[in-house]
This record gives structure tokens, C-alpha cells and sequence, in this order.
């Protein structure tokens, strides 16, 4: 009986009202029946660590016990009370537990001002009391969250009713308010700024803020950002929510943490609650209610897109069935280009191609606009030409357009129609005679200039040329209308002239679509137009290339016959060496038919042809012509001398090196004649030779027998002895020295050494030789070269030779405190070498003599110096040395050739003055 009482004033308590009256008289009757006057129970609050007194005549009701002044005891002990039940003194105190063995846990403790009398009793009610307060508080908290879940129905039916997101979010915070028992509900939105939704549910209302992101403390900052949560005493929110917030439950509205869902302050109620502050499961509420109010916005939003994508899908239907009768337009304009096209093709008059042109526009089975307008470009005059204009003849426009019709009905082939209809249809109607050869100037015309120069097609419109005055005034006052196209007949290379069309009396405007279709009739035309005067000229061309046929066969076997008939030997090598052309007279100087030779290469004829054919390698690499004299080719034990000339044989644009013409000409005759002539010379020069020598030789006899005699006669005198065997020295000295100039310019070449050496070394090892003497006349010497080494290919002690001989006339030549300057210079083919001296020049008289042997100018020598030179440089090295009068001076300059260009000496290209 007295269970009951219990559990009921215990349920009157969690569910009606925590300070209910039949608790005190239940408190009553548990005291008695434990054998006490006074009693209370406490509750435990775990949140709290303490016990709060809900049955009692002991203590105040909903008075607080905290738990550290009570250890665990299964068994009554005393305690002293402090704090605000000190005045109570002591009691006796017994904790209330639930559970078994280790997983028990504190319910609640029951407390008396003394020991009770009925222990038995009190330890039966003491274990009833334990349950109750376990089992009520538990099941009164599972029928609340069950209330609260089943309210959450209410939110389907709210999302399913509701028409826009902003509608959602004002019923949810209202209904989720009511749901947790929260004071304010809101939404905060972070972006570029903080705006915030409040709802107040004590006063109904909804207030809106906005502040900066700056104004939002940090610490507030950090509960917007993670996961949902629950905050006790939040710092900062106050300042957001404008209202003083003791807890709150914050919950993320989307997963950019841009949207959160805050429901702040727990609902106070005249029933016990364990808590005044959110749990976890307000937070498994909100959650739960906010992931459903997403979905239920995403539903409106996909409804509304929805919508608004169904509108569109209309709009492009329409739109398409539109597309689709313009594409159907665009097929039957494309076909009638190419039926257009094809008629133009088959069109060898260009005549009949503009007609075919014009009647293709303007026919209504074809491309059907109402006038066809066309300018012949003249090239003459550099200006347009009116030419033909296609239009309804008469003021009846629909008779004439049902007459054209029925004539192009009566062809079951568009082609064959425009074909036959331009070639019998007349262009004299009154159109045509409008502009028929009227002048056109296109130049600074903003229309006609744009369409013949920059082969663009002009669509005019009334708007476009209103804009452009007085300057198409002419065009427009033409045609009466303001709107049509001008199209360029644009061929390969310029443009043939213009088509202007327009629809004066359907007024049917000229889309930008049509711009296209346009664009191939330009080419087409353009191109059809060039094909058939490519074929009149073609055709023109062919009766001309009949008449140059008969000639070129002529020319050709005038030209073999002339090629045959040469005196010289023609031999033509491909770039591979191998014979193209070998004549009559190649035949009989080598005695192979041409038939054998054609296509072989020429050196299978020998060792002389192979170094012919290396030569006509090396014209072909410098594209440049070859010169060999008096070239020796051994055939059939014979020895036959030639001249030959290597050409390169250009094509006939000289673009490309098709191989070389050898041209061979027979001068054994005049070798051996030239042979002939130099012995005959060098008879004579011998004689003269020997005349020169008795002369020369003749004073320094004469003078050393003087002397003997002088000798002789003083014999006894050491003075004059001395004096006089000096006098013989000296003259036995000179007569070796020409002895030896003479014995040098008249023996036979002996065999040299050549080599590569540094001719400014020798040149500097020359000037040390002759440096005392320089220094004797103090002349200023001065030596430049084009590079520190220049190479050569020579022998070195025969080029020294040179040197020394040029330098030593050059500072006999040179007067005291004069100059002398040596220069060496690298050109293409060959080394210079040039020696200067300051002083007087030399005549052109003398000049011709300098290298003459035994011609001098001085008062002694034998006249060999310079001949030894030459014979050194020219006969030897295959090089040149001559003199040249300057205005203070005279020079005298030596060329080497380099070793790759180094003439072959008469007689054989194989032989070489280098034995190395």
C-alpha cells in the first residue's frame, strides 16, 4: 500500500509539480513505518554531483545535499549537515543504490534526525525507494523523448505544405522551438557577412540581424565551425542572438559550415527536471530535424528548378520545331546551291555562267529572292561594270513569277533546267537596261569596296544603312529598297565582281543564316566563273601549244644536229657522275659509241677520267666552271693533249644543278708546237745568256789579273800585298755569286720539299737576317698580316729565297728614313704576300723588264734576283708575282694558291711539285 503512495507522489512530482502537498504526507507515512518522526529522500543529480530532497518532512523540499560530504554506505551512519541545512545539525544517512554486484550506481539517500526503531522495515522501504526513483525519473524521461518524437511528425507534414525555402525555415525554427523547449530559435549564415534569423518564442516573433565577420569575437567564431554541439553558458552568443543565453544546442546546416541551426535556453517547468540545460538527446533531436529541413529545402529548391526547367523544355521545343522548319530551309536553300553549282560547272561560257547564276537566285524552285543584280569587275578600267539584272520584266509581278515557274516545272532535272533556261533566256528587259554597262567605282565605296577588295559579303539592313548616309545612296536609289546583300564572285586570285540581291516586293528579309548559303554560292560562282576562263584560255592555249609543238621538234633536231656536228668533244654528267650526252666527236676522240656510254660513269674510261670526273664534283659543289690546259689522256698507247672546260648545267630557271657539260678540245698540235718554241727560246736565251755571262764574268777576270800583276810587282811590300790579296777576295767572292745566280736560274728544277709552315714566321726569320741593314738606313719597318699564323703548302727555303731577295732590293731601293711595309692577307684561293717600299716608282718601260733575266737598274748585279724569283713562284709553286707603282713607292706582291686549288703543271693532272 504504502509502495504505491510512493510511486505516485514520485510521478506527481516529474509530471505535475515538483513542491505537490501529497509528498509531504507520503514523507509522513514512510517515517512512521520505519519507526521515525521525521524523514527525507533525496534524488541523486549526476550532472550536478549532488542530491536534490523530493519526499520529505525533514528537510526542505528541492533543498541541495552535495555528494562529498556522503561516502557510499549501504548502512545508516550519521553525518553532519553544512551549508544551508546546517541548522539541522545531524542526521542519519543511508545511500540508495541500483544494480548488481560492480555495475551499481547511486540513486538517492534517505535521511533521519535519528536512528530508526523498525530496521527491518527501513531497509524493505529503503530497497523499494531505490527502484522507484530509479524506474520513475527513467520512464518519465522515455515518454518525454517519445513526445518529442512523435511531434517531429508534424515537420513532414509542414515541409510537404510548404511552398518555398524561406517558408521552411520560419515553420521549422517555430516548430523545432516548440519541440526542444527552447526560448529562441535561429539560423546563422556566414559569407562575406554574418546575417542572423531569430525567432522568440515567448514573444512569436522573428527579428533578422547583419554585422561584419569582424565584429564576431574568435572565441564565439569557434563554436560555428565542426561538428553539432552542446554549450553551457556560451561566451558571445548573447551579442549574436541579442538575448542572454544560459545553454544552447548548435547544429551545422550544410557540410560548408556556412549555415548553423542555433536553439538556445531550456523552457522553465513546474515539474522536477533532472536538468534545466539541453542533453544529448536535444541534440540527436536537432540533428536529426535539421538534416530533414535540408532535405525539405532541397525538395523545394529541385521543385522550383523543376519548374522552371519544364518552362525551358517548352521554350525549347518551341524553340526546336522552329529549328527544326529553318533546317529544313536551310537543306532545300543547300540543295538548290548545289543544284546552282553543278549547272554553273557544266558551263563553258562565262557568259552562260552568269545567267545560270542569276536565274538560280532569283528562281522561286530555287533560292527564290526577287532580283538578281550583277557588276562585272573591268580590269582596264579597275572599276565595275553593270551587266545583267534578273527580275519580273512587267508590272504584274505575280503573272511573271506564275510564268517562271510553270516553264521550270515543265524539267523533272533542276540541272537541266537552269542549263537550257540560261542559254535561251533573254537579258535585254528593262532591268538590264538600266545598268547595262553603267560605271560602278568601287574604290571608297563602303559597300562595293569591302566586297571586292576584302571578298566579304555585305548584308544590308534599313538600320545599318540609314547609318551610313549619303555614301550607298547610289546603290540604294538603284534599287529603291534598303535592305539587301551584295556577294563577291571571288576566284583564286581576285575577283570576278559582284551579285547584289534583295526581295523589293515580298519584303522577305535576308537572315544572317542565309549568310552561309551565300558564302558557297561566292565560292562556287567564283570558282565556276575561273573554270570557264581557264578553259577559253585553255583552249586558246592548246591551238597555240599545237604551233610551238612543230617548232620545238624542229629546234630539238636542229639542236642535236648542231651538238653533233661540233667540232668539240660534249660530254654531259648527271649529279651522280654517270654520261648523259656523249657526241659524234667524243665518239672519235675516245672510241666509244654512245650507245656503250650513256649511263655509265666516266671514270670507268681511266684514272685521267676519274680525276676529270672528281673535277666536275668540285664545279658542281662551288657552282662555279673549271678550266684544264694542256690536260694529258693516254689512250691506246697514244698521248693526246686537251683542253677542257667544266660547266655546271644549270635547269632552265637556273633553281637547280641538273650535273656538269665537259667540253674537250683536242690541242696536241699546239702543245707540241709550244714545246718546239720554248727550245727554240731557251737556244736563244742560252746565247744571250752566254753573252751576258762573258760580260760578267769579263770584269772580275780582267780586275784579278790587274792585281796578280800589281801583286807580283809587290811581292816584297807586306802593306800591298795585304791590300791587294784583299782586292782578289772579294772579286774570287763575286765571281762565285754569279756563278751561282746563274747555275740557280739555268739548272732544271731539282726535286723540293714541301710542307706546311707559317709564312709570317718566315717572314719574321727573313727580316732578323736582314734587320742590321734596316737599321743602317733607319727605316721604319712595318709588318701587318690578316691572321697571327697563315699557313701554306710550299718549300720553305726556295720561298725564303723570295722574301729575302724582295726585301733586300727593297731597302736598297729605299731611301734613309724611309719606310718599307710587308702585308700578308688570306683571300678565297690563295695567300698574298706584298712587299712595299717608299721611294721613287717605277716606269711602266722598266716595269716590263723587272723580271727579265740579267735586266738591272743598278750599277752592279747580275739582273737574276728578281728572274729567280719569278721562276721560284710561278714555275715552281704555280703561283704569280708582279710589281705595282704606287703613288710614293713601288710594290711587289707574290700570290701562293692554296694547296686544294693548286694548278696542275703541264703534262699530267696527277703529277706534283710536293714529293712528300
Amino acid at each position: 500500500m504504502i509502495g504505491s503512495k510512493i510511486c505516485k507522489a514520485l510521478t506527481d512530482i516529474f509530471e505535475k509539480s515538483k513542491l505537490s502537498e501529497s509528498a509531504q504526507k507520503v514523507a509522513e507515512e514512510i517515517a512512521s513505518f520505519v519507526g521515525v518522526d521525521k524523514i527525507s529522500i533525496a534524488f541523486y543529480e549526476k550532472s550536478k554531483s549532488a542530491y536534490r530532497v523530493l519526499l520529505s518532512n525533514f528537510l526542505p523540499v528541492q533543498s541541495k545535499i552535495h555528494s562529498s560530504i556522503i561516502d557510499r554506505r549501504d548502512s545508516l551512519s550519521k553525518i553532519r549537515l553544512d551549508g544551508e541545512l546546517s541548522e539541522y545539525g545531524e542526521a542519519y544517512i543511508s545511500q540508495l543504490v541500483y544494480g548488481e554486484y560492480g555495475d551499481s550506481a547511486p540513486i538517492g539517500i534517505v535521511l533521519t534526525p535519528r536512528l530508526p526503531s523498525k530496521i527491518t522495515n527501513y531497509r524493505e522501504i529503503s530497497d523499494f525507494l531505490a527502484f522507484a526513483l530509479w524506474f520513475i525519473p527513467t520512464y518519465e524521461q522515455s515518454k518525454n523523448y517519445l513526445s518529442k518524437y512523435r511531434s517531429l511528425w508534424m515537420l513532414t507534414t509542414l515541409f510537404e505544405s510548404a511552398k518555398s525555402t524561406s517558408e521552411i525555415i520560419e515553420t521549422f525554427l517555430k516548430v523545432m522551438a516548440d519541440i526542444l523547449e527552447a526560448e529562441i530559435s535561429a539560423t546563422l549564415r556566414i559569407k562575406d557577412k554574418v546575417e542572423v534569423q531569430v525567432y522568440d518564442q515567448n514573444s512569436g516573433s522573428f527579428d533578422t540581424f547583419k554585422f561584419e565577420m569582424s565584429e564576431m569575437p574568435n572565441e564565439t567564431l569557434r563554436y560555428f565551425k565542426g561538428t553539432e554541439k552542446v554549450l553551457y553558458k556560451p561566451v558571445g552568443l548573447n551579442a549574436v542572438l541579442k538575448a542572454n543565453v544560459l545553454s544552447a544546442v548548435i547544429v551545422p546546416g550544410d557540410i560548408n559550415s556556412e549555415e548553423w541551426y542555433i536553439f538556445a535556453n531550456k523552457k522553465a517547468k513546474d515539474t522536477y527536471l533532472e536538468s534545466k540545460s539541453f542533453d544529448s538527446m536535444d541534440l540527436d533531436l536537432a540533428r536529426d530535424s535539421v538534416r530533414r529541413s535540408i532535405l525539405a529545402r532541397g525538395r523545394v529548391e529541385f521543385e522550383k528548378r523543376l519548374r522552371e526547367e519544364i518552362v525551358k523544355l517548352k521554350e525549347l521545343q518551341e524553340n526546336h520545331e522552329k529549328l527544326i522548319e529553318e533546317q529544313k530551309e536551310q537543306i532545300r536553300k543547300m540543295n538548290a546551291v548545289h543544284y546552282i553549282s553543278q549547272a554553273m560547272r557544266t558551263m563553258y561560257s562565262v557568259r552562260n555562267v552568269y545567267k545560270t547564276l542569276l536565274l538560280g537566285l532569283t528562281s522561286g524552285r530555287l533560292l527564290g529572292y526577287n532580283r538578281a543584280l550583277l557588276l562585272v569587275y573591268d580590269e582596264k578600267r579597275d572599276t565595275l561594270i553593270g551587266k545583267m539584272w534578273f527580275g519580273p520584266d512587267s508590272e504584274n509581278v505575280e503573272e511573271d513569277w506564275k510564268k517562271a515557274n510553270q516553264r521550270a516545272m515543265r524539267y523533272a532535272d533542276v540541272v537541266q533546267y537552269l542549263r537550257e533556261e540560261a542559254m535561251t533566256i533573254e537579258i535585254n528587259n528593262r532591268l538590264t537596261e538600266q545598268i547595262e554597262n553603267r560605271i560602278f567605282p568601287y574604290k571608297a565605296h563602303p559597300i562595293l569596296e569591302k566586297c571586292v577588295l576584302r571578298k566579304k559579303i555585305f548584308v544590308g539592313t534599313e538600320r545599318l544603312i540609314d547609318s551610313m548616309g549619303v555614301d550607298v545612296a547610289d546603290i540604294v536609289n538603284l534599287l529603291g529598297t534598303k535592305e539587301f546583300a551584295v556577294i563577291p564572285l571571288v576566284g583564286r586570285e581576285g575577283t570576278f565582281g559582284v551579285v547584289i540581291v534583295d526581295n523589293f516586293y515580298t519584303k522577305k528579309p535576308i537572315r544572317e543564316s542565309d549568310i552561309d548559303i551565300l558564302k558557297i554560292i561566292s565560292d562556287s560562282a567564283g570558282l565556276a566563273i575561273e573554270t570557264a576562263l581557264n578553259y577559253e584560255e585553255l583552249r586558246n592555249k592548246t591551238a597555240s601549244l599545237e604551233r610551238q609543238k612543230s617548232l620545238i621538234e624542229y629546234l630539238r633536231e636542229f639542236s642535236d644536229s648542231v651538238l653533233q656536228n661540233m667540232s668539240s668533244a660534249i660530254i654531259v654528267l648527271d649529279r651522280e657522275g654517270k654520261v648523259n650526252e656523249w657526241n659524234k666527236k667524243a665518239e672519235i676522240y675516245f672510241g666509244r659509241p654512245k650507245e656503250q656510254m650513256t649511263g655509265i660513269e666516266l671514270r670507268s674510261l681511266g684514272p685521267e677520267f676519274e680525276d676529270i670526273q672528281e673535277m666536275s664534283f668540285q664545279s658542281m659543289r662551288i657552282k662555279e666552271e673549271i678550266n684544264l690546259s694542256n690536260y694529258l689522256i693516254s689512250l691506246g698507247g697514244q698521248e693526246r693533249y686537251y683542253d677542257i672546260r667544266i660547266t655546271p648545267f644549270w635547269d632552265t630557271e637556273r633553281i637547280m644543278l641538273r650535273g656538269v657539260i665537259i667540253t674537250l678540245d683536242d690541242v696536241t698540235d699546239r702543245v707540241n708546237l709550244e714545246k718546239e718554241r720554248k727550245k727554240q727560246e731557251k737556244l736563244a736565251a742560252l746565247g744571250e745568256m752566254a753573252a751576258r755571262v762573258a760580260h760578267e764574268l769579263r770584269n772580275p777576270i780582267s780586275v784579278l789579273g790587274g792585281f796578280i800583276k800589281r801583286l807580283q810587282k809587290n811581292v816584297d811590300n807586306p802593306d800591298a800585298r795585304s791590300r791587294y790579296v784583299k782586292i782578289i777576295e772579294d772579286e774570287v767572292l763575286r765571281l762565285e755569286q754569279i756563278v751561282n745566280e746563274i747555275l740557280d736560274f739555268s739548272r732544271e728544277p731539282r726535286s723540293l720539299e714541301f710542307r706546311y709552315f707559317n709564312i709570317n714566321k718566315l717572314i719574321n726569320d727573313v727580316y732578323i737576317l736582314l734587320e742590321e741593314k734596316i737599321r743602317e738606313k733607319n727605316i721604319l719597318f712595318t709588318f701587318n698580316a690578316d691572321s697571327e699564323e697563315i699557313t701554306v703548302y710550299a718549300e720553305y727555303s726556295r720561298m725564303k729565297q723570295v722574301v729575302i731577295n724582295l726585301l733586300q732590293n727593297a731597302i736598297e731601293a729605299t731611301p734613309n728614313d724611309g719606310k718599307i711595309l710587308i702585308e700578308t692577307k688570306i683571300k678565297l684561293d690563295k695567300v698574298l704576300v706584298s712587299v712595299w717600299n717608299e721611294g721613287k716608282p717605277i716606269d711602266k718601260e722598266t716595269a716590263d723588264k723587272l723580271f727579265t733575266p740579267f735586266f738591272t737598274t743598278k750599277v752592279y748585279g747580275t739582273g737574276l734576283g728578281l728572274a729567280i724569283c719569278k721562276k721560284i713562284v710561278e714555275d715552281e709553286h704555280k703561283g704569280k708575282i708582279y710589281h705595282e707603282a704606287t703613288d710614293n713607292g713601288n710594290r711587289f706582291v707574290v700570290e701562293i694558291p692554296k694547296v686544294e686549288d693548286t694548278q696542275v703543271p703541264e703534262g699530267n693532272l696527277n703529277s706534283q711539285i710536293d714529293n712528300n
